[in-house]
């Protein structure tokens, strides 16, 4: 299993992170767009946030030397398949992933509220794994 000491400091940059984009992103729209410079900075966090799941999650599988994932939202999957998460929090966060990547490779093309509406269930799904997957760890 992965090492405790990497879910509590994984998770806890996660969740400090994911706060952070919280602020805004769950703000009703209209204020989501008015602020730019806040918009981009919780997309960024948003995108750190996800990121250190993914990494928490890949990190658990290679662990548990079970199968490598096809890619960083299958890790999900893998860990659902295993019972350390459920189902519908597995398909939350490969959802997620498929938002990071989206982040990363292209601000300028994003609809921004596309990302606001998936961010209503997004953020709720990121701060379950992050209390389940500490759960699962014993922490």
């Amino acid at each position: 299993m992965v090492g405790r000491e990497v879910v509590v400091t994984k998770a806890a940059r996660a969740r400090a992170w994911l706060n952070e984009a919280a602020a805004t992103l769950l703000a009703p729209l209209d204020r989501f767009q008015s602020d730019p410079k806040a918009r981009d900075l919780s997309l960024f966090y948003l995108f750190l946030s996800i990121q250190e799941c993914i990494d928490l999650a890949a990190h658990w599988v290679a662990d548990e030397g079970w199968a490598e994932p096809d890619d960083a939202g299958s890790a999900f999957d893998v860990l659902a398949d295993r019972s350390v998460i459920d189902r519908d929090t597995a398909t939350a966060l490969r959802a997620a992933a498929g938002l990071r990547n989206r982040i990363a490779h292209g601000y300028a093309l994003l609809d921004y509220e596309r990302v606001h509406r998936e961010a209503q269930g997004g953020v709720p799904a990121l701060r379950k794994f992050l209390v389940s997957i500490t759960e699962a760890a014993g922490v």
